[in-house]
């Protein structure tokens, strides 16, 4: 059977802020999978970002659940964002093929210079959020994500599977988007779209983009 296996970007629920069930409704041939990294309380609405490394022990338990139930199945693991480095923390990720769907090149602790962000008593960082959510980064997140280096993972993941990448041409979260540098072996597509593909490119990232990449 084929999987479509859904990884979320930071701060967000399971669903990407409904992109990724948009997608999942258009491809009815895949079983969805969708789960989430981050710990939500629904009545504060918070969320609690976890640290890559527990996130990509949720993604590798996903994955073998996946592969207890069928273990002939063929996964797709469709990332956004910073859900695109997930993968590339797991050595000998069992999947045929990842698309990384807007993939940061830098990440970095920067957020402790965005508007209205305020700094907790143990030294967590709480940002609200368009969508009426807070989101907490903890200590722990921090310390990771000033570690990470995206195009060295994103190397990594490539020589192990199948791995395309969509740009948003019109990206206004990621400003340097120039991947020229990666290995040859990955797949980069540029599209029209913001950082979520919302709108129009909504339409051209499922029809076009997604279509040919799960044919």
């Amino acid at each position: 059977m084929k999987y479509l296996l859904f990884s979320h970007g930071f701060g967000v629920k399971k669903d990407s802020r409904g992109m990724f069930t948009e997608i999942a409704e258009s491809f009815p041939e895949y079983q969805s999978v969708m789960f989430g990294y981050n710990l939500v309380n629904e009545e504060t609405n918070e969320v609690t970002v976890e640290p890559y490394s527990r996130q990509a022990i949720s993604l590798e338990n996903q994955i073998g659940n996946i592969l207890k139930k069928d273990e002939d199945a063929d996964i797709t693991l469709l990332c956004h964002s910073q859900g695109c480095i997930i993968p590339c923390l797991i050595n000998g990720i069992n999947i045929s093929r990842a698309i990384l769907l807007a993939p940061p090149k830098i990440v970095g602790s920067n957020m402790r210079r965005k508007q209205n962000v305020s700094k907790g008593s143990d030294g967590s960082i709480r940002i609200p959020r368009k969508d009426g959510t807070v989101t907490i980064v903890t200590t722990d997140f921090i310390a990771e994500l000033d570690k990470t280096v995206p195009i060295e993972l994103y190397d990594r993941l490539s020589r192990t599977i199948e791995t395309t990448m969509v740009i948003a041409k019109q990206d206004e979260i990621l400003k340097d988007i120039d991947f020229s540098e990666l290995a040859d072996q990955i797949k980069i597509i540029e599209i029209d779209g913001d950082h979520n593909f919302t709108g129009k490119a909504r339409k051209g990232l499922i029809n076009l983009v997604l279509f040919f990449s799960l044919s």
